[in-house]
């Protein structure tokens, strides 16, 4: 088994080598490993791990370092903490590339805490700050497991918030232009000429003519595109001013022309519909959930006796550049 000292100096040590082996992911990137997380920063749900061996196995040693041994129960354990892109990546790569990994975590370890490494100030702050997290995860985990959304109250929500599940179906048409002066060879029409086929795209499909034989009449490759099946755009508070208009407009409507990043853009409304409740059952369960965590972690929050001081942390300050001034905590 590892000593505690070792254990706490091998833990922030392997995180890095985590990050390694994630990194060789493909497609890994920060914006694929955020995903799932929901914006503000909030601790994840809850994971589903696999159970536990049994003690027999789970007691087998299956490592050793120096004096230190690592037994399947440990190793398993650390299987089950990485993240799931990791644990895609091990499962490719295999666990041979994780004790590689692990012993020269070890060995890193042993040899930090031999010299008392630990001992550093900013160390100890940094696991410190390390527990914090853990455990506020955990206890966003522990308070997400005892939230439960009702099949009534996914019925209220939906009939409260009907046009929230509004969706369009719109066909795109974009034309790439280039300026007036542009090289010779660069790709795009020209402002004007990239209006005229606007308007003739316009008014072939408002003729009614099949949208596929449309696109290949006017489609030109990296030029001119024509969607010749529609996209679904649901409604959102979000949604660019372009895709707004479209649910001001009747079905075969067009949105006005937009100049957009070196093309002419604009949509064509062909349906609209609204999600079916059973459709968005999960969306509403998930936006509950979520309503009534926050609404929790407030409650603990304004328990809680928070003390900020407004002199410190009005101003941001630089890297390198001394603290502001805090000023003394007012007396309770």
């Amino acid at each position: 088994m590892m000593s505690g000292t070792a254990y706490r100096v091998a833990a922030l040590i392997f995180s890095v080598f985590v990050a390694s082996l994630s990194a060789q992911q493909p497609g890994s990137s920060p914006t694929n490993q955020a995903s799932g997380q929901r914006a503000g920063g909030s601790p994840p749900g809850p994971q589903t791990t696999e159970p536990p061996a049994d003690a027999t196995t789970s007691n087998k040693i299956v490592l050793k370092v120096g004096t230190q041994s690592v037994t399947q129960g440990d190793m398993d354990f650390l299987i089950r903490s990485l993240d799931p892109q990791t644990r895609r990546a091990l499962a490719q790569q295999g666990l041979r590339a994780l004790v590689d990994r692990y012993v020269l975590t070890l060995v890193l370890a042993q040899e930090a805490a031999s010299k008392h490494l630990d001992d550093n100030v900013d160390f100890r702050r940094q696991l410190a700050a390390q527990r914090d997290r853990m455990l506020a995860t955990a206890e966003y985990q522990n308070l997400a497991r005892q939230v439960k959304i009702t099949p009534e109250e996914i019925s209220q929500y939906y009939a409260a918030h009907g046009a929230d599940f509004d969706e369009i179906k719109a066909r795109q048409i974009v034309v790439r232009t280039k300026p007036p002066n542009a090289k010779e060879g660069t790709p795009g029409l020209t402002p004007e000429e990239g209006r005229v086929r606007v308007e003739g795209i316009k008014k072939a499909l408002a003729s009614g003519a099949d949208p596929k034989q449309v696109a290949k009449d006017f489609g030109v490759p990296n030029q001119v595109l024509v969607d010749a099946e529609p996209r679904p755009i649901r409604q959102s508070p979000s949604l660019p001013d372009l895709q707004k208009e479209t649910f001001k407009l009747k079905n075969g409507e067009f949105t006005a022309t937009q100049e957009v990043g070196g093309t002419l853009a604009l949509l064509q409304v062909v349906s609209r519909n609204r999600v079916e409740v059973k459709d968005a059952s999960q969306e509403i369960e998930n936006t509950l959930r979520q309503q009534r965590l926050d609404a929790e972690i407030a409650e603990l929050k304004n328990k809680s006796n928070v003390w900020i001081d407004e002199g410190y942390f009005k101003v941001a300050s630089t890297p390198g550049a001394n603290p502001p001034q805090s000023n003394p905590p007012a007396k309770p």
